[in-house]
């Protein structure tokens, strides 16, 4: 059974500077030294994930800021081996362990083949602008601490795009060509089995959607024989 988030209440007020040292501590540094645990349990895409890289055009080249261990680096990548090769995903995130694993992400063929991949922080990814053809963010924009630093992440992956004509692309349409992009970020509401209930845990919360997830690392991982580490990640569900 997953261990209950705890609720965490920031605040309205935390500063550009308090968010980047609340940051640091309570994700940062915790990837860090959970990176090769939590490297061993991201292998599986989330399926919207490939349905949209299938979507990009022959050529088409784009980032994943917030990539981790660049599980969705070698879909259809023309850097590997692949029958479909035919993209290029750029990879960076903020955790350099997790970057490591990324720069070889490439399930079959190991060391054989390396990925496009560099440490940065999706806020400030030093991409150029209008660059890419397409960009994805999945997991990630939730580990800000602050309404205003998610929508500068956001801003981020608009900023490194291809602009399109306005009206190029309707509300429901998924669109073909450059000049997409793609988020996921964890769900406050948690559909049907899904092991997180923020829902529940913030229910007698009026002001806060901000938890701590635990992430237990058990002896297999930790390397002391019948102890487990429990290491607390912020989020803040949507």
């Amino acid at each position: 059974m997953a261990r209950p988030s705890q609720q965490v209440d920031l605040g309205s007020t935390l500063q550009t500077e308090q968010a980047t040292a609340y940051e640091q501590a309570n994700v940062h540094a915790v990837y860090d030294v959970i990176a090769n645990h939590f490297s061993s349990t991201r292998y599986k895409p989330w399926p919207l994930i490939p349905q949209f890289l299938q979507s990009l055009a022959t050529g088409s080249v784009g980032a994943d800021l917030g990539c981790g261990n660049g599980k969705y680096l070698h879909l259809r990548s023309a850097l590997g081996p692949q029958p479909d090769a035919s993209i290029v995903t750029l990879g960076s995130d903020r955790c350099e362990p997790l970057i490591n694993d990324a720069q070889h992400n490439f399930p079959e063929h190991g060391e054989k083949h390396t990925q496009e991949v560099a440490v940065a922080d999706a806020l400030c990814s030093q991409l150029r602008s209008a660059a890419l053809d397409y960009a994805i963010s999945i997991a990630t924009i939730h580990h800000f601490s602050t309404s205003k630093r998610r929508m500068r992440a956001v801003q981020e992956l608009i900023r490194v795009i291809k602009p399109v004509k306005h009206g190029q692309y309707s509300n429901d349409d998924l669109g073909e060509g450059s000049g997409r992009f793609l988020i996921f970020v964890w769900a406050y509401e948690q559909r049907g089995g899904g092991r997180r209930k923020f829902d529940s845990v913030l229910a007698d919360s009026e002001n806060t959607q901000d938890v701590l997830v635990p992430w237990v690392m058990t002896s297999q991982h930790t390397n002391q024989r019948d102890t487990e580490e429990v290491h607390q990640r912020c989020a803040f569900p949507n």
